[in-house]
């Protein structure tokens, strides 16, 4: 599993300072929260992390690699992210079922396709996340609740080492997401992924995360040690 590093990172978009300084180092397996108000920083922390954003000063470090343009396909293939806002025009064609199958794209890489194992793996996830009715329903006309489900199969696809959730619970139901953090919980247990989640929901951060990380203004201004969870 992974480790992840941040050594002084500093990140600046269009003329705001959106991370600043930034520094903290979480173990493999590690759990944790990154929490606070809105504007903080939080979802651009998680975008460095899968190598969609780079930062111009300071280092992210995933085990020994150091992200860069050069080494982020490396490190997006093992990691699942689950965007807060995922909208997509309700004309899109696309399949809730072919979305939840796009997660292991990139370890198949170019020429390949899934094959039956992949096709069976796809099904039980949407089985076991109650979303198999919208198998063969256009991606962009099922329930916010429904693609957050969605989004959460398909970074599962990837039998990722890292796990990036941002928000994930906000459409789903207080039922379907009891269940949702258990299924992530075993997921924990069993895979030893390394897990970072982005909530305003303390009750959700005590559940999945054994520490929190609070950011404000894009510094981290304290870390605290959550105990008896996982």
């Amino acid at each position: 599993m992974k480790s992840v590093i941040f050594e002084n990172v500093s990140l600046i978009r269009g003329n705001r300072l959106v991370l600043n300084n930034i520094f903290f180092s979480v173990k493999p397996g590690e759990s944790v929260a990154i929490y606070g108000p809105n504007g903080a920083g939080k979802t651009t922390l998680l975008t460095l992390i899968n190598g969609l954003l780079f930062c111009k000063k300071g280092r992210v470090i995933i085990s020994d690699i150091v992200l860069s343009p050069e080494t982020a396909r490396e490190i997006r293939i093992i990691t699942g992210y689950v965007p807060q806002n995922f909208d997509v025009d309700y004309r899109t064609p696309i399949l809730a079922g072919t979305v939840v199958l796009s997660g292991c794209y990139g370890k198949l890489g170019l020429f390949h396709y899934p094959d039956d194992l992949m096709l069976k793996k796809t099904c039980q996830l949407m089985e076991k996340l109650e979303i198999s009715s919208v198998f063969n329903r256009p991606f962009g006309q099922i329930s916010g609740g429904e693609r957050q489900k969605v989004m959460i199969a398909k970074a599962m696809m990837q039998d990722p080492e890292i796990l990036l959730l941002d928000e994930p619970f906000s459409s789903i139901s207080k039922t379907s997401k009891e269940k949702i953090i258990e299924i992530i919980k075993t997921w924990h247990k069993e895979k030893g992924i390394t897990i970072f989640l982005v909530s305003h929901e303390k009750d959700v951060i005590e559940k999945l995360c054994s520490r929190i990380l609070y950011l404000e203004e894009g510094r981290i201004i304290s870390q605290e040690a959550i105990h008896g969870i996982l």
